[in-house]
């Protein structure tokens, strides 16, 4: 029992912890080097953003915790809940009491559902399989969101 609440502990700080990496490396390179979008604002441009920029980072992040026994299967989906709740504070932080979590629930649910998938496939022996997929979710999931936000 101790086992389980100890390695659920760690797969959801460990993906507190992996978003909040991931974050701070964006706010030096955005700040210090003023890093902007490297591609045209066309919807290839959006496209391979949301591919490289963001959606490779993000599930690359958690495949290496997920690959160094950090939320492992069955605790994948709680690191992915830990790194979708870290993004959505950090996101937006708590001054809009209320309306983060509301509006960023299924930014968390692709995230624990990826987590999720990522683990599971490196258990099965297919990690890049699962890698390939998560990352094909999540580029999907971002161009949706895109698409309504700009409807």
């Amino acid at each position: 029992m101790r086992k389980h609440f100890y390695n659920s502990l760690i797969a959801f700080f460990g993906g507190l912890f992996g978003v909040s990496v991931i974050f701070i490396a964006f706010y030096l390179i955005s700040e210090v080097g003023a890093f902007e979008n490297p591609f045209l604002l066309t919807p290839l441009g959006i496209f391979l953003y949301y591919l490289f920029v963001i959606s490779l980072i993000e599930e690359g992040t958690k495949f290496l915790l997920i690959k160094r026994d950090i939320g492992q299967h069955p605790y994948g989906f709680l690191l992915g809940l830990g790194f979708g709740i870290g993004e959505s504070i950090l996101i937006h932080p708590l001054t809009e009491y209320g309306g983060v979590f509301e509006r960023r629930t299924p930014a968390i649910l692709l995230h624990i559902i990826t987590a999720g998938l990522i683990s599971y496939a490196i258990k099965k022996n297919k990690p890049i399989a699962g890698f390939l997929v998560a990352i094909a979710l999540h580029t999907g999931f971002n161009l949706l969101v895109n698409y309504v936000a700009t409807q």
